[in-house]
């Protein structure tokens, strides 16, 4: 697996439109990030960005420390799992996991010929026949259980060879010519880009002697960027190719995997996220979930650097939803892939993540564990984002050492508060409670009340096991969660107090916390 480096991503599209602005970020190895935000804040933009999908504007980008910026898609090294399915509907299970390793050249070791271990590959060879009889016996009684525990008796058999027969070779080193054979070509391309680059350089510094103007500033300004970009690839590319011009290295053969490598990838996949009963069946045989879990094992399959997961359960039902994204949880700690996963859906964020990255209008808002940005959110935005119900916003004035309503009532704040809040004083700010820490007057729950408040109750959602009141606080609406035990009716007067240790508050201005 692999880290990922965002340096400074912008994306700005012909038309002038930006959609990303200054996106730093460093994903650790075997991280899980979600990216979230609403519609439009720029979060699937930055994954094609990494899936090679949509072109950088400006900024860097790097895979094991590799700049990827001019690197064609299909050479990244990731697999990327969509909304949609986007299964072949007339191929079996096993045929749409299979398909991309099919198509795909990779580099695969080369052993060293040992005679010692030829009785092992004949053993191999033989339980690779049994295993061929079981399969085909299998594909006409998928529903037969004893030969399923055959066909799995017989793979771990097979795995475990496997596993002597590796530990036992040993690679062929020496200088790896079809390596520099490739190295040479990628610089002599990465070259003519800089060359190309330079010379439009040259070309807008002659038209901005003659006419001055900022559209060619701006188009300067841009290739001048590409081109640091392009050196910083040409040069990665020089040091690579000397490397393997000046060292004898493992040797490697560039190749099509065999249909016996095939089939070893495709069973260990198929049985890391359930779905050695189903190999054999076609997509339209399956459960929804059953298809998403077709699509990641697909990607699987190709043991990439990175996944990167786009909105892939918003098709599924609620129920169905809540199981996949368990499953998704259970299939990154068995892989242990580096994943970034977008959501619009903060559930999916909470309940997944590593870590989270909350953007709104192409800006990262905050970047931390679902945790952190719960519990200490950065600014209005994540805070009210974050949380269901959202968080309780309500414009206050700050006044010796108490915060006044529109309607006069009052509460006193922590002293803690008071010194964060003294440049404030006679100034309007913004408070922010969730819902679970303004409480009725007499809840059991309140350990640190403030001064009790008179509100009448403007509607309620009952949910199973907890209850969500909405009361009206001067001209916001507010709402609190408490035990569904609680009788409460449209109308009725209720006391609620405020836990004091949990408010927060916001500079009116630049919706920042205010700390």
């Amino acid at each position: 697996m692999a880290d990922i480096k965002f340096f400074g991503l912008n994306k700005i599209y012909p038309n002038g439109v930006q959609a990303v602005y200054d996106f730093n970020l460093e994903v650790k190895d075997q991280e899980f990030i979600v990216f979230v935000g609403p519609s439009g804040c720029g979060k699937s933009t930055t994954l094609r960005m990494v899936a090679g999908l949509e072109e950088i504007s400006s900024g860097e980008l790097y895979i094991d420390n590799r700049l990827i910026n001019n690197v064609e898609p299909k050479d990244r090294d990731i697999a990327m799992v969509f909304q949609s399915y986007a299964l072949y509907p007339h191929m079996t299970v096993y045929d749409n996991m299979a398909f991309a390793l099919k198509l795909r050249k990779t580099f695969r070791p080369i052993y060293l010929e040992d005679p010692t271990l030829q009785p092992l590959f004949d053993l191999k060879k033989e339980i690779r026949k049994q295993i061929a009889k079981v399969n085909r016996k299998y594909k006409n009684k998928q529903q037969n259980e004893e030969l399923l525990v055959q066909r799995d008796e017989l793979y771990k058999q097979y795995f475990s060879l496997l596993e002597e027969i590796q530990s036992k070779q040993v690679q062929k080193t020496g200088i790896d010519e079809f390596k520099i054979k490739l190295k040479t070509k990628e610089l002599a391309k990465a070259n003519k880009k800089v060359e190309a680059l330079e010379n439009e350089i040259k070309k807008y510094n002659v038209q901005l002697e003659t006419s001055p103007d900022d559209e060619i500033k701006k188009d300067l300004n841009e290739a001048s960027e590409e081109l640091k970009i392009a050196n910083s690839h040409a040069k990665m590319v020089q040091e690579q190719l000397q490397y393997y011009q000046d060292n004898e290295v493992p040797l490697e053969a560039f190749r099509r995997p065999t249909k016996e490598e095939i089939d070893i990838e495709v069973q260990k996949a198929a049985e890391s996220i359930d779905l050695v009963k189903y190999l054999y069946r076609r997509p339209a045989a399956l459960s929804g979930g059953q298809r998403q879990r077709v699509a990641l094992g697909r990607a699987i399959v190709r043991k990439p650097k990175v996944f990167l997961m786009d909105e892939p359960l918003s098709n599924l039902d609620a129920k169905l939803r809540a199981q996949t994204r368990s499953e998704i949880i259970k299939i990154h700690e068995r892989v242990g892939a580096t994943t970034i996963y977008v959501t619009h859906d903060q559930v999916e964020a909470m309940t997944m993540a590593t870590r989270i990255v909350i953007m709104k209008d192409g800006h990262i808002k905050q970047i931390g564990t679902p945790k952190e940005v719960y519990e200490d959110p950065d600014n209005i935005f994540v805070g009210g984002f974050i949380g269901s119900p959202a968080m309780n916003f309500v414009d206050v004035t700050y006044s010796k050492g108490k915060i006044v309503f529109d309607d006069k009532l009052s509460l006193k704040v922590s002293k803690d508060d008071q010194k964060r809040l003294e440049a404030y004083e006679g100034k309007q700010i913004v408070l922010g409670a969730r819902p679970e820490q303004i409480y009725l007057a007499d809840d059991v729950n309140n350990t640190n009340p403030s001064t009790k408040m008179n509100v009448a109750c403007d509607f309620y959602e009952l949910l199973g096991h907890e209850l969500i009141i909405y009361f009206t606080v001067g001209e916001k609406r507010m709402a609190l969660k408490t035990s569904s035990k609680k009788s409460v009716k449209e109308g009725d007067k209720l006391q609620v107090t405020f836990d004091l240790n949990n408010l927060y508050f916001f500079d009116k201005d630049s919706e920042n916390r205010i700390r």
